[in-house]
């Protein structure tokens, strides 16, 4: 697909990757509808795509609640037509350690990083499945297998991505594509830069949206990003899982014991 004159819906937007996404592609005529909770973050996005030479469409958004996706997907038809491109890049990671957390962060988290992808992902699939377009999603590599600190969230991922996985098969007939992106440690607002191992490991965010825009418009089902961080994730995957496991172990200090 080439990103000019498109449809696009951008979740996430008043930030990060979301953010950056917007900008890059508002420098391409496209119509873009933008979204997130922070009404003032998203108007003064707006300003600058427009800036850009784009039209831009603000809707505040709670990605969490499934009426009020639906209401954003209906709403961006009405004003523009047709859906191009969706980038659903709504999420979070902060640190959690199982066995140190409650039930309701557990689920809370799930909601953040799993329900915001199927509150948009169903009422999209229903405008777009005919006339075709792109689906992508902004996953992680936490969402290949559990890592230490991240369990709900790489249960959130692991999930999307086994959901797109069906996406692609069961709508294989149609001209509706998947694209799942799959960005390493990336410099955004909410990155803990101390709970990176390396510094060589963060990229910065121009880099990334690079990646992501390069990987929608050669519509590839999967991009892990950069290379470094992708190749080590491969391997993990091939190893087997006691394996992984061991060398997960050893890769975060111990928990201190605790008395009761």
């Amino acid at each position: 697909m080439e990103l000019t004159g498109k449809t696009i819906v951008i979740t996430g937007a008043s930030s990060g990757l979301g953010r950056g996404l917007a900008l890059a592609l508002s420098t391409r005529s496209n119509r873009l509808v933008v979204t997130a909770r922070r009404g003032e973050l998203l108007e003064t996005l707006a300003a600058e795509i427009r800036a850009n030479g784009s039209q831009a469409l603000v809707r505040v958004n709670d990605a969490t609640d499934s009426a009020d996706c639906q209401r954003v997907v209906d709403e961006t038809v009405t004003h523009f037509g047709p859906i191009d491109l969706a980038v659903l890049n709504v999420g979070g990671s902060p640190g959690v350690v199982m066995g140190e957390t409650s039930v309701d962060t557990v689920l809370g988290l799930m909601r953040l990083n799993y329900d915001s992808l199927v509150n948009y992902l169903v009422p999209l699939i229903a405008v777009m499945r005919d006339r075709g377009g792109i689906i992508a999603h902004t996953s992680s590599p936490a969402g290949m297998f559990g890592l230490p600190k991240s369990g709900p969230y790489s249960a959130a991922k692991a999930a999307g991505r086994l959901l797109l996985d069906t996406c692609r098969i069961e709508l294989a007939h149609t001209p509706l594509r998947f694209v799942s992106l799959y960005p390493g440690f990336t410099a955004t607002e909410g990155l803990k830069t101390e709970e990176v191992p390396s510094p060589r490991l963060i990229i910065s965010k121009d880099r990334a949206v690079k990646e992501m825009l390069w990987a929608i418009e050669r519509e590839r089902s999967h991009h892990i990003f950069p290379k470094r961080i992708a190749w080590p994730i491969r391997l993990g995957r091939m190893l087997p899982e006691p394996m992984r496991r061991w060398v997960l172990q050893r890769a975060v200090p111990a928990a201190p014991s605790r008395t009761r």
